[in-house]
């Protein structure tokens, strides 16, 4: 009658270092794919910011109305001084009147401003009317488009061919472009440069 052997000591333990380094590399593997998931997601997550975003700013910007400041007083002979249009800009916001459509409640066209404050991207917005010469900013609820960004720099072109300035006062027209330089989340996007409607209205 023949004895059964058994595994000797060195044996077990060989098995075991084989089973411990297959542990760890499936360890390894599931944690490289939870990083991947959460790389692709952040990746997508931001793509979409940009995406919206940059679709939002176009359309709205690139919509800007050339309407006039109401000015009143008494009337004058002659041919009188065009008022300046709505639209101002400065390095790190700008003022604009174009349609907006919010639902079935609210559309028309609003004087929006978008702004750069502590990092973050801010849109306001108030009715136009005709009659409306300035709006207290301060009183107006604000929408914050993005977070943590670290520069946001906008330029305004008066004429093709001509050089992209810091900022736009009062005018009697829009410029003919804008562009838009953000850098958030330590990236910077593409530029977003939007064809403006220069326009030569009398107020509406």
């Amino acid at each position: 009658m023949s004895r059964q052997r058994g595994f000797t000591l060195l044996e077990v333990m060989i098995a075991l270092f084989i089973l411990s380094m297959i542990m760890v590399a499936t360890i390894s593997a599931l944690r490289g794919f939870g990083n991947t998931k959460a790389t692709v997601t952040q990746v997508t997550n931001r793509l979409d910011e940009v995406r919206v975003v940059s679709s939002f700013l176009r359309n709205s910007l690139g919509s800007a109305m050339p309407l006039r400041l109401d000015k009143t007083g008494a009337p004058t002979f002659g041919r009188p001084e065009p008022s300046a249009t709505f639209f101002r800009g400065t390095s790190s916001g700008v003022v604009w009147v174009a349609p907006l459509i919010a639902g079935a409640d609210l559309g028309g066209a609003f004087v929006m401003q978008l702004s750069h404050i502590e990092g973050r991207v801010e849109l306001r917005w108030h009715p136009y009317h005709a009659a409306l010469e300035e709006v207290s900013w301060t009183e107006v609820e604000s929408r914050v488009l993005l977070e943590n960004v670290e520069e946001f720099t906008i330029g305004y072109l008066g004429d093709y061919g001509g050089e992209w300035l810091a900022q736009w006062s009062e005018s009697p027209v829009n410029p003919v472009a804008l562009r838009l330089n953000i850098k958030s989340h330590n990236r910077y996007w593409p530029e977003l440069v939007v064809r403006l409607n220069p326009g030569d209205v009398s107020q509406l």
